[in-house]
């Protein structure tokens, strides 16, 4: 039985509250872990109908969230055995086991074993990133594309209101270039605010969305770049392992419409071309440096948002005298930026020499003199 105390967070100094919200939400994953043990035996006893039933008329679930927990509960007990043993012990949290269970072993993905070994270092939606194989491939898999081609729908609905929803669900190639094209004129609105005008990210996301679509504004869509990255073999003068920079496989029929007017890149520079290393010479990022950093990073190293809504970030500070070296940038978007530069959030090594952003310690701890307690009888709660 779990036994969680009640503690006045109010009277915690920040550095006892972070760690209370590590315990509660460990002990949170236990629970969530015995759940879907008790809900995988139940299913298993009559049926996973009867599961859903179950948690719809004594927990008060939504149909379709009773529906997906008996899901993953049943996928877990049945294929991913260790994924339920970590869950149920708190060494991974809920979201971390969805995504196991979708992607383990799976073409382009590793093992369930390798996965988890990634979850110490990656939140729920990193995993997924971590889980990608990252070796060379020469017989790739593009199932998946394809079958996400032909799910592809789109729609646009009228609110009781009058106003409208858009709703698209597509492929990764595709919605990669909508979303750098969405990106662009965004930017293209945003470089034309006044100081005075109010205007939130996602208004500003609305209004470059209807300029694409319409095309009737003053403000003129220009091409987004769309990096890929393959390996050259010199030996053969070919491309090998196409992809994207956050890891899916391109293929061969949208590579070959791709590198009609494709600008091709070499993975290193020096002196005679665009240099990597700019010192203090500039404080921008050089084109070469953002792909080097496309490349690198994925997208953002804090909450992997798309590469074309990042920024290049100077992880020593260009106010402290950090360079402009590619060893001395990291990508971060607007909001995982602001984590640095407004609330001391710190650029680190994490997994696999990846950077990360991780909280700062508390910078007025209490000496110890506010506690509290988190205990429970088996399984072991304390690190």
């Amino acid at each position: 039985m779990l036994c969680i105390s009640q503690v006045d967070s109010g009277g915690l100094s920040l550095e006892d509250l972070d760690d209370r919200i590590a315990e509660l939400g460990r002990a949170r994953s236990i629970i969530e872990g015995e759940l879907a043990l008790a809900l995988a035996e139940r299913a298993g006893r009559s049926s996973a109908r009867a599961a859903s039933a179950v948690l719809r008329e004594r927990v008060l679930e939504a149909a379709g969230k009773a529906g997906s927990d008996v899901k993953l509960a049943v996928s877990l007990a049945e294929s991913f055995p260790a994924t339920l043993a970590a869950l149920a012990s708190g060494e991974i949290n809920v979201g971390q086991a969805r995504v196991i269970e979708r992607v383990a072993d799976k073409p382009d993905y590793r093992s369930e074993e390798a996965i988890l070994a990634c979850t110490k270092e990656a939140p729920a939606d990193l995993l997924s990133r971590y889980a990608l194989r990252r070796e060379r491939v020469e017989e790739r898999d593009y199932s998946k594309y394809q079958q996400q081609r032909q799910d592809r729908r789109a729609s646009i609905t009228q609110e009781p209101d009058g106003s409208w929803k858009l709703f698209a669900h597509l492929d990764y190639m595709a919605g990669r270039r909508v979303s750098m094209a969405l990106a662009k004129m965004a930017e293209t609105f945003r470089r034309e605010e006044t100081e005075n005008s109010k205007i939130t990210y996602l208004q500003r996301n609305a209004d470059a969305l209807v300029q694409l679509v319409t095309r009737d504004g003053p403000q003129r869509a220009t091409p987004a770049s769309l990096l890929m990255i393959a390996e050259y073999d010199a030996a053969t003068g070919e491309l090998s392992s196409p992809r994207l920079d956050d890891g899916q496989p391109v293929p061969p029929e949208v590579l070959e419409q791709l590198l009609e007017n494709a600008d091709v890149y070499t993975a290193f520079a020096d002196a005679e071309g665009q240099p990597l290393w700019l010192g203090r010479s500039q404080r921008s990022a050089s084109l070469a440096q953002r792909i080097m950093l496309a490349a690198r990073d994925g997208g953002c190293i804090g909450c992997a948002s798309p590469t074309e809504r990042c920024e290049a970030h100077h992880i020593q500070h260009w106010q402290d005298d950090g360079p402009t070296d590619i060893d001395n940038l990291a990508h971060l978007c607007p909001g995982c930026h602001h984590l640095v530069h407004d609330c001391n959030w710190q650029v680190c090594r994490g997994l696999g020499c990846r950077h990360r952003i991780k909280a700062p310690p508390d910078p007025f701890p209490n000496n110890g003199t506010t506690t509290y307690q988190l205990a429970q009888h088996s399984p072991v709660l304390r690190n």
